[in-house]
C-alpha cells in the first residue's frame, strides 16, 4: 500500500486560519500545484471532520466517485447521504448510523 499527502498550508503550517475560513488562499483556488495528477493518482481520500465540513460549504460534492474516510472524535452530521464517504469516530454510532455504515460498505 502507498500513502502520499497532498496539502495545502500557510507559512505558519495550518491550513485554515482559526475561525474556519480559506480566505488566505486565491481565488479559485490558484495553480493546481499538481492536484488533478494527484487526484487521478489515488483511490481514496482521508480527511479529518473539520475539513470534511469546510467541503460541505463548497456547495457540488467536489470527489465524485472517490472514496472518502473521514476521521473524527465526535460523530460527523450525515443529513446528506455521500455514497462513497465513510467515517471513523471514537465515539459509538447510533442504532441508524450503524445500520448505514452495514448497508453501505463494500
Amino acid at each position: 500500500m502507498t500513502v502520499s499527502i497532498f496539502i495545502g498550508t500557510s507559512i505558519d503550517g495550518f491550513i485554515a486560519r482559526p475561525n474556519g475560513e480559506l480566505d488566505w488562499l486565491p481565488e479559485g483556488g490558484g495553480e493546481s500545484h499538481g492536484y488533478d495528477e494527484f487526484m487521478a493518482s489515488v483511490d481514496a481520500l482521508v480527511m479529518g471532520r473539520h475539513s470534511f465540513e469546510k467541503v460541505l460549504t463548497f456547495g457540488a460534492w467536489p470527489y465524485g466517485s472517490k472514496r472518502v474516510v473521514v476521521l473524527s472524535n465526535r460523530p460527523v452530521d450525515y443529513s446528506e447521504p455521500y455514497p462513497t464517504m465513510y467515517a471513523f469516530t471514537t465515539k459509538a454510532p447510533s442504532i441508524s448510523r450503524a445500520a448505514w455504515c452495514k448497508a453501505n460498505t463494500p
